[in-house]
């Protein structure tokens, strides 16, 4: 679907985000491109930056679908957050790699791009990426599990009558010069950029619907708990050890909680990128 732009600016480094987004090309443009299209009625909602994964992320099989949570955030602060269950592809295939587990160990690369339905989960914090369980079947594999490369984005998905849909202008400077920002500050961001991976970790193990029996609520952590002092540990398990207790009893579930702990991890960095561009345009 999308084609990929790139620009030259991925390789500065970046000490501070002001004096990249000064040397970065194109980002004069964008108080201008925000006010042309102020408006946000029916418009189409922002474009995604996905953060990498550490490690393949295997697809959770549950009531005929595969699917898996992952770590997102804005790149394009003015226009609004996608309502769940809004539809995006992959801009740059490249970044998307999708493999199948054969049941002897061997794996089979598949077309991650075709096959694969993107949905948002929870704003532009979390994205839901699944298909059919068939598709197992049909290749007769044991699982099938996702990787996700360093500065992948996402488009949504066009849809009729769309007021203020994305322009090539509007693709090329989301996922060119100001997807190279955004990384800077949020990819490789403080510890909460690692505090939001480990739990997006706890919440894919976890029931999708329901809540977790004792004996997953125990094991959760002990299972998945990153090795000591790893960037984000301590982050991570005081959000775990906060929902734990929190879900006891009530009507939120322990998946539930997780999710308002890692929007609100990458929610923090999410809004420091915001203000870099602010003031470096």
């Amino acid at each position: 679907m999308g084609g990929s732009f790139r620009f030259g600016v991925a390789r500065v480094p970046l000490l501070r985000a002001v004096p990249l987004l000064r040397a970065v090309p194109l980002l004069w443009a964008v108080p201008l491109l925000w006010a042309l299209g102020a408006s946000q009625a029916a418009a189409a909602p922002q474009i995604l930056a996905v953060i990498a994964s550490a490690e393949p992320v295997t697809l959770q099989c549950e009531r005929g679908e595969c699917g898996a949570e992952f770590t997102v955030y804005c790149i394009e602060q003015r226009r609004s957050s996608p309502e769940p269950g809004t539809a995006y592809y992959i801009h740059d295939p490249s970044t998307l790699t999708l493999d199948g587990v054969r049941r002897d160990g061997t794996t089979v690369v598949l077309a991650g791009a075709e096959l694969l339905t993107i949905t948002t989960e929870r704003g532009h914090t979390a994205i839901r990426m699944s298909l059919p369980e068939s598709v197992l079947e049909r290749f007769d594999l044991a699982s099938v599990r996702v990787s996700v490369g360093a500065r992948a984005s996402l488009i949504p998905e066009p849809v009729p009558d769309d007021a203020r849909p994305h322009s090539e202008i509007d693709i090329i400077l989301a996922t060119g010069p100001l997807r190279s920002a955004a990384a800077a500050v949020v990819d490789n961001g403080d510890e909460r950029v690692d505090a939001a991976r480990f739990t997006a970790r706890m919440i894919n193990a976890l029931p999708r619907r329901g809540r977790a029996d004792q004996d997953q609520r125990e094991r959760l952590w002990l299972s998945l708990a990153p090795p000591a002092g790893a960037p984000g540990r301590a982050l991570a398990q005081a959000g775990f050890e906060r929902c734990s207790a929190a879900t006891l009893g009530g009507m939120m579930s322990l998946r539930q909680c997780l999710g308002s702990q890692h929007d609100t991890f990458i929610g923090k960095l999410n809004t420091k990128y915001w203000r870099a561009i602010e003031v470096g345009s």
